[in-house]
């Protein structure tokens, strides 16, 4: 083949490729963990199947390793050597990259970890809220090739502390409906994402309260303030890298500006009795599953969680309502719909015995937390680099 030729080819596929990867990072070196529980005991043979082949087509440099119990992720992320990772991939369910943030927190480099490592997920399991929010897609495939092309995206962190714990949050926490409507349903998992809906109307029609004393550092607490903000940065174009700067290897977790659940309550918020509380739900991503889009103003990273609160005792044809408007896209513009975005809150439930509170889908005490949102800590992969992939507000 003579130079010249050669020359040409090379210049026309390094072409393509630039169309095909634009501002993406080719040949990502990609962590992969793989739950052999996850998705009834599939995602292991959907790895192999779905995932692989498009990992090695892409040229990606992919080392696999399987959990074998939980909370297995956390150790091994904390002793990952992450300047050998671009992506750590978790091919499962939302609660793998529940504990590959935490792991990535543990680190004596927290913050430079969790800024040079994207966390993705390669949905295999039961709740797949993260890939759908960021792939667009509960394909395994799809969403393998999503990483491929994915953009760098900073990702607001949420810590949680409760006791003398301190957690990270990526995506949402509850008390209340939504929170019994998941954990509290654990036995009629044979029904699939049916038995979510099955407890969320059950505990609605039943008009069952769930007292609290919630204080909140508000951001916006109006809808059309919400709707604006939203449409802001839907009007940016998309960025064409990442900007922020890797923190020091001495970095570690961002300090508490408000304190933890143990200290005295800040002074510029204010304790505010809900007697009557049906839901309170906090999101850090819009889709919690593909039919219900409970957050379409959440942003990526905006340095807020997006909250609701709603009470627990409107009647009951208003409550069949809300559950079909989740689905319909209408649920934010309803007007017992209490939306609003928020930096940091603390919740004490008060008058139960026992309950239900949801970290990212796991079950932590029923006792008082408080949370605190540290904008773009984290980082995952989207198409855009700046949106989620759900219908918005605008």
């Amino acid at each position: 083949m003579e130079k010249t030729d050669r020359a040409f080819i090379e210049a026309w596929v390094e072409k393509l490729l630039d169309r095909a990867y634009g501002a993406s990072q080719r040949q990502k070196r990609i962590k992969v963990l793989v739950n052999p529980f996850g998705g009834k005991g599939t995602a292991q043979k959907l790895y192999v199947r779905d995932i692989e082949p498009i990992f090695a087509a892409a040229r990606c440099e992919v080392d696999v390793e399987r959990t074998k119990y939980r909370g297995h992720a956390v150790e091994l992320v904390e002793n990952l050597e992450t300047d050998s990772f671009d992506v750590i991939a978790c091919c499962s369910g939302d609660g793998v990259a529940h504990e590959v943030f935490n792991g990535l927190a543990k680190k004596k480099d927290a913050a430079r970890a969790l800024t040079q490592t994207a966390v993705v997920q390669l949905p295999c399991g039961s709740g797949n809220a993260m890939s759908l929010n960021l792939n667009g897609t509960d394909s395994p495939s799809l969403a393998a090739l999503a990483v491929v092309k994915g953009l760098r995206t900073p990702l607001d962190l949420i810590s949680i502390t409760q006791g003398d714990k301190r957690t990270i949050s990526f995506l949402s926490q509850s008390v209340g409906i939504v929170a019994e409507s998941d954990l509290g349903t654990e036995h009629l998992r044979w029904l699939g994402s049916a038995r979510f809906t099955y407890g969320f109307l059950v505990r609605l029609i039943g008009k069952m309260l769930y007292p609290a004393d919630i204080a909140l550092h508000l951001e916006i607490d109006n809808k059309p303030g919400i709707r604006e903000a939203y449409s802001h940065e839907t009007s940016q174009a998309p960025p064409t890298h990442d900007s922020r700067a890797i923190p020091p290897p001495t970095t570690g977790l961002p300090s508490l500006k408000y304190g933890t659940i143990n200290d005295a309550l800040p002074e510029s918020w204010t304790l505010v009795p809900h007697d009557k509380l049906g839901n309170f739900y906090a999101g850090n991503m819009a889709y919690m599953s593909p039919d219900a889009n409970f957050f379409p103003a959440s942003l990526p990273s905006d340095g807020c969680l997006d909250l609701i609160r709603i009470a627990g005792d409107i009647p009951r044809l208003t409550a069949v309502r809300s559950l079909l408007a989740i689905e319909k896209g209408t649920f934010f513009d309803m007007p017992h719909v209490d939306y609003a975005k928020v930096s940091a809150y603390r919740i004490i439930p008060r008058n139960q015995a026992h309950g239900y509170i949801s970290i990212d889908g796991e079950r932590v005490p029923f006792a008082p937390f408080q949370a605190e949102v540290h904008r773009g800590l984290g980082t995952v992969l989207s198409r855009s680099g700046h949106l989620y992939e759900a219908k918005g507000v605008c």
